[in-house]
């Protein structure tokens, strides 16, 4: 989808584009992960699946842009702490486990707590824990 299409209808968020295609080089250990249309999705029951999957959950798709490159996730941690997750699309339209994108960002919001708590004093503890 082009950039107007995507946000903010499902992303709401900053949108950063990547005009070196960085990011997606960066999935691919150097290289862009590039499929034919047919080899990639018209040959390829899984890529199928997952179009079926998201036009009948309403995605609208259209077939503008450069279409054989394909993407992925990172989570960053905070500071210093680089990669916390990454998920590598395989086939057209593979989508991160919504359930481990959760549990890893839940584990990186527990760790931020418990860090700030950890650089608080002893006497802030005791007035955070009483009402």
């Amino acid at each position: 989808m082009q950039i107007k299409d995507f946000w903010p209808r499902y992303w709401g968020g900053v949108v950063v584009f990547d005009r070196t295609t960085g990011f997606f080089k960066a999935l691919g250990g150097g290289k862009l992960l590039k499929d034919k249309f047919l080899s990639g999705f018209v040959f390829n029951p899984r890529a199928i699946a997952n179009y079926k999957r998201a036009k009948s959950m309403g995605i609208e798709q259209n077939f503008k842009g450069e279409g054989e490159i394909k993407g992925g996730l990172f989570i960053v941690g905070p500071g210093g702490t680089g990669l916390a997750y990454q998920f590598i699309e395989r086939n057209f339209g593979d989508w991160a486990p919504v359930a481990e994108v959760v549990e890893i960002c839940a584990r990186l919001k527990n760790q931020q707590q418990d860090e700030g708590d950890s650089s608080r004093s002893p006497q802030e503890h005791k007035c955070s824990g009483s009402s």
